[in-house]
């Protein structure tokens, strides 16, 4: 069944292609469609089975953010709503292969994306990024959607920044963007207990814009609210977009972040934490183990199985 529905994602996505709306991305991670008039895009994420965000989905993410740089007379997209052709994922975690040691300048390259990733989405004034989120948001999944300007949620939503259970933090600006978006204490509780955040707690936080009882009501909702942003013009979008970027974290908050977090990567018993989160997940596959995150991890720690565990 996983394999025929991913048999069917790629024709439809080559379709799309041969209607003369943007191809497949490079490793085929993003697929596109424009909606509309023509001023509304849809980026679907597509990684089976759990979306890890692994070098591929990054180099891809980054290859389309850098088509959304405004130019001189360059017309971009308006709008632009992220979803995911994975049932019951939104975004996974972060491929920890890129972090185990030795640490290589491949992986090292993979991890300069990721800054990219966030300082292009954070600089792309002229296009409105909305995550349209069915399913786990879990780690740099939940760190990328928090990035973007709105987030709603449907039935299976499940948000999480569980980096704390395993001996590191939300580095990819999940600790400085979540503070903002839902308050210092509620930030402390969630990121602090690896707690997960499902779509009507979302929604009481302010972490999700709306929860939606059906998959069927999300898109639509999500679609038309879109669909109405794209009929204004985009400078005024700019305007707003750039006047409410103030309560975003800075660049260098950010990079005082990041540099905090790199050491930790580094220290023994993480790099045993990280070699038996990959054994417990079944090395990051569609396992009891990723199904269940944040609980299966904060429950690894508790129970002592991670090196640092008690």
């Amino acid at each position: 069944m996983k394999l025929l529905r991913a048999v069917v994602f790629l024709v439809a996505s080559s379709a799309t292609a041969l209607a003369g709306e943007p191809a497949v991305s490079r490793y085929g991670k993003l697929s596109f469609r424009t909606t509309g008039n023509g001023s509304v895009t849809r980026a679907t994420f597509f990684n089976p089975p759990i979306n890890l965000v692994d070098k591929f989905v990054i180099s891809d993410l980054l290859d389309f953010l850098r088509t959304l740089q405004p130019g001189p007379g360059k017309q971009t997209a308006k709008v632009v709503i992220f979803d995911s052709a994975i049932n019951d994922w939104f975004l996974g975690h972060y491929d920890l292969h890129n972090i185990q040691l030795p640490f290589t300048d491949d992986k090292g390259a993979v991890f300069e994306q990721v800054v990219d990733c966030t300082r292009l989405m954070l600089n792309t004034t002229s296009t409105i990024f909305i995550a349209e989120i069915n399913g786990r948001s879990l780690g740099i999944g939940q760190e990328l959607s928090l990035h973007m300007d709105m987030r709603f949620a449907g039935p299976k939503a499940l948000a999480s920044s569980f980096e704390e259970s395993i001996g590191l933090a939300a580095a990819a600006g999940g600790q400085a963007f979540l503070g903002p978006t839902i308050g210092k204490g509620r930030a402390m509780e969630y990121l602090l207990g690896a707690k997960g955040i499902d779509g009507p707690t979302g929604e009481r936080l302010g972490l999700f814009n709306t929860y939606y009882s059906t998959a069927k009501k999300l898109k639509s909702e999500v679609s038309a609210l879109a669909e109405r942003i794209s009929w204004f013009p985009q400078h005024s979008i700019n305007d707003t977009k750039v006047t409410l970027s103030v309560l975003n974290p800075t660049t260098e908050e950010l990079d005082a972040q990041l540099g905090r977090f790199l050491p930790l990567m580094f220290l023994p018993e993480e790099q045993a934490t990280v070699s038996k989160f990959l054994e417990l997940s079944g090395n990051q596959s569609e396992s009891k183990f990723e199904l269940d995150l944040p609980e299966s991890s904060v429950k690894a720690a508790r129970d002592g199985v991670y090196s640092y565990g008690y």
